[in-house]
């Protein structure tokens, strides 16, 4: 245990250290808004909000990588991605949490969620700040997984995680590349899939009532593919949608046509095939060069704009 001057001296430094790491944080904050890079926590409750497995396991007790720590449950608008704080309140508890660590009787273990090679703070945020900012490499943490197939990485945004988590339990229920090895259905903002999941869902009954007879799963995704998906993807270039739409996949563009099609109908009811309105919605909506240079300066602002056809 400290003596009393120790632990006088050791607030000090804590005191110290917290105001270097607010100063970083406030530099950090400054360049993301130049730059346009998210540099916050992940919000665990929307990473959980798409795995499947709602129950984790819990796989004891061990060292887990710090610099793997990329979220957290609760807390994550109260510090930045390498876990510096972001308001003053944090000086107390910060201070206090460093003072124990220099102390003999030391911290207990985190608690963490694991998905895939990723993990959210489920409690000791500021114990993980705390060894983050005194060089830990490691910190010993319980842990609950979610044992979902997907590598989220540390530099990942929200969106760039939710999309991957999504593709792989599309892959996983579909079996799409098995199926049909050369099918590749990209997103660039999440929750897409489960609408692809949907349709297919929707087909399959209707195959069944028209067949009068169940089919299967298997052949629900075939015909998915090869009646509806493929034939609006040609619609898509033929009607000019892929290439005035740069910054958007072609997967993009057909939910936001599967989507809208009775609406755009009604709006653009003189044209007699889908082709034709598409070519009619490159005039409506493509990006002319203020409104280019507009989004590239919200961005450069720190504004996570969507593209327009994807809402």
């Amino acid at each position: 245990m400290l003596t009393s001057n120790e632990q006088t001296r050791a607030r000090v430094d804590a005191t110290r250290n917290f105001e270097k790491a607010r100063r970083q944080a406030l530099v950090q904050e400054i360049s993301a808004k130049v730059t346009g890079r998210n540099n916050r926590l992940m919000p665990f409750e929307a990473i959980r909000a798409e795995l499947r497995l709602q129950n984790p396991l819990y796989r004891g007790t061990r060292e887990i990588p710090i610099a793997k720590i990329i979220g957290s449950v609760g807390r994550y608008d109260d510090f930045n991605r390498q876990f510096l704080p972001l308001t003053e309140s944090m000086r107390e508890r910060w201070v206090g949490v460093e003072t124990l660590a220099v102390s003999s009787t030391g911290w207990p273990p985190i608690d963490v969620y694991q998905v895939g090679d990723a993990y959210f703070v489920r409690d000791g945020n500021h114990r993980t700040a705390v060894a983050r900012s005194m060089g830990l490499p490691t910190i010993e943490a319980h842990i609950w997984e979610f044992p979902e197939d997907v590598e989220i990485a540390s530099s990942d945004h929200l969106d760039e995680a939710l999309i991957r988590i999504g593709a792989n339990y599309f892959e996983q229920r579909t079996q799409l590349r098995e199926l049909i090895p050369e099918a590749d259905i990209r997103f660039t903002a999440p929750g897409r899939y489960s609408e692809l999941l949907a349709q297919i869902e929707r087909l399959r009954e209707q195959l069944s009532e028209i067949d009068d007879q169940p089919i299967s799963y298997a052949e629900a995704v075939e015909n998915w593919y090869t009646l509806i998906y493929l034939p609006t993807i040609q619609i898509i270039h033929e009607g000019g949608l892929i290439e005035n739409f740069p910054r958007r996949t072609q997967a993009d563009l057909f939910v936001w046509l599967s989507r809208h099609r009775d609406q755009l109908g009604e709006a653009f009811s003189d044209y007699d095939n889908l082709v034709d309105l598409a070519r009619a919605l490159v005039e409506r909506y493509k990006e002319t060069g203020f409104a280019r240079t507009t989004r590239q300066v919200r961005n450069l602002l720190g504004a996570d704009e969507l593209p327009p056809l994807v809402e």
